[in-house]
């Protein structure tokens, strides 16, 4: 499985350089000393980490090689704001400090620095001019984008235990360090998980829980589009780009997708029809009597899922289709024509007793998943030239996800998706427009 990995572009090595960077960018001195200890002695086991002790201070010495042998001694530079007399002043003493100190060993000394916009043309001159007065010693100086090279060249274990792992990539790092049929018993019970919370913050240990036993592959991926601030069709992209790049990320493993979702119905549709019927989903619903995302155990399962309202003949009008699907609350017929006031024919799909705990079985969303696919095959079929699709729908999220991978923009006309709102007039109020492209 060390092919999964990513060759050429790494964006596991891009997320560890601007990690690096940032941190150049905002660390104090210390902070950058210790990057700097952290990346040198897993490059070289022989170096040595330097602390101040006692009333000797740290001898000039923020990291040494050989203490017995010809040395290398470092000099950590990492100033707040750069100045020309302060870097000069700044290698004259710890130069001449670690010249007195080390001498009898000394080969060569190397000034690090942490600059944000590059150094003064007289430092590398000063550092020139000091050969002359110390002809024995080699004089360098590392730059923190030298440091980075290094730390570029560490093993992708060691980097990983400097800069921690990149968020969303983790089950690379798992599936490069197990055996092949430990990777298959991973893919075969494990997931990634999709958390949509736009509407109530969902607990991450309550996800776990209702896993148990299976494990997520990594940290979840939160999909948390600014639907509140921006329009329908833009959250909705943002939202589009989100999960392409959760599905860029584990295409060559080919996983299942755990999806926990509270979020407003039509972007919960949009996000089961982006993640479409193509990939594995495991559904979950909140129970709200045991705030809890497990199945509860019940005998007590509707699957009489009834539609009335379809076509019986075939037409070549090109008629627009209002599809009403009501499981936790009945869908007025009068609140679909005012929606969709285009609309020709009205289907609907119902249980007999809606109710927001309809759902408790992930037999029902089965039973449901048949129930669209067969209605949307069937417009197809009787009206063919079907030019749009209006989808009104009380119910569940885990209702909705289903629903959303029945679309596909390849075989169905557009379909408008509709916000209910009491206050509002209509009471449903179009939101986005599947198709291939957004609208």
């Amino acid at each position: 499985m060390h092919n999964s990995i990513p060759s050429g572009y790494d964006p596991v090595t891009f997320n560890h350089w601007l990690w690096f960077k940032y941190q150049c960018s905002e660390c104090t001195f210390t902070e950058f000393q210790r990057i700097f200890e952290n990346i040198m002695k897993r490059s070289n086991p022989k170096f040595m980490q330097i602390r101040p002790y006692g009333n000797i201070g740290d001898r000039k010495c923020d990291g040494l090689y050989f203490a017995e042998e010809p040395s290398t001694v470092f000099q950590v530079y990492s100033p707040d704001t750069l100045t020309l007399k302060e870097v000069q002043d700044k290698i004259d003493e710890d130069l001449t400090g670690a010249y007195e100190h080390w001498k009898e060993t000394l080969k060569t000394w190397i000034f690090v620095y942490n600059v944000r916009r590059g150094l003064a043309p007289d430092v590398p001159k000063t550092l020139y001019e000091k050969k002359s007065i110390y002809p024995t010693i080699a004089l360098d100086h590392l730059s923190n984008d030298g440091l980075w090279e290094i730390a570029r060249s560490l093993t992708l274990q060691q980097r990983c235990e400097i800069f921690g792992a990149p968020n969303g990539y983790e089950h690379l790092f798992l599936f490069a360090q197990l055996a092949p049929e430990e990777v298959k018993k991973h893919l075969d019970t494990d997931s990634f998980v999709l958390v949509q919370d736009l509407l109530s913050p969902i607990s991450i240990q309550a996800v776990s829980e209702a896993l148990n036993p299976a494990k997520p592959f990594g940290a979840p991926f939160f999909i948390r589009p600014t639907y509140n601030t921006l329009p329908w069709t833009e959250a909705a992209i943002q939202q589009q780009q989100m999960v392409k790049e959760i599905i860029a990320k584990g295409r060559d493993l080919i996983p299942r997708y755990s999806v926990f979702s509270l979020a407003p119905i039509p972007l919960v549709i949009h996000l089961g029809f982006l993640l479409s019927d193509r990939v594995e989903v495991n559904y979950f619903q909140f129970d709200r009597d045991t705030s809890s995302w497990k199945w509860p155990k019940s005998d007590k399962i509707d699957l009489n899922i009834q539609v009335i309202g379809l076509p019986l003949e075939t037409t070549e009008e090109p008629l627009e289709v209002a599809i009403s699907v009501s499981l936790s609350a009945k869908i007025p017929k009068s609140d679909v024509k005012e929606g969709a006031p285009s609309a020709n024919v009205f289907i609907d799909v119902f249980v007999e007793e809606p109710d927001i705990m309809w759902l408790r079985s992930l037999k029902q969303l089965a039973k449901l998943q048949q129930v669209i696919r067969d209605v949307l095959s069937l417009i197809r079929t009787k009206v063919p030239s079907c030019s749009q699709i209006h989808l009104f729908y009380a119910g569940p999220t885990g209702g909705a996800i289903v629903i959303g991978q029945q679309i596909n923009p390849r075989m169905n006309p557009p379909v408008d998706l509709y916000e209910y709102s009491r206050q509002s007039t209509p009471r449903y109020q179009k939101a986005l427009t599947l198709t291939g492209e957004l609208s």
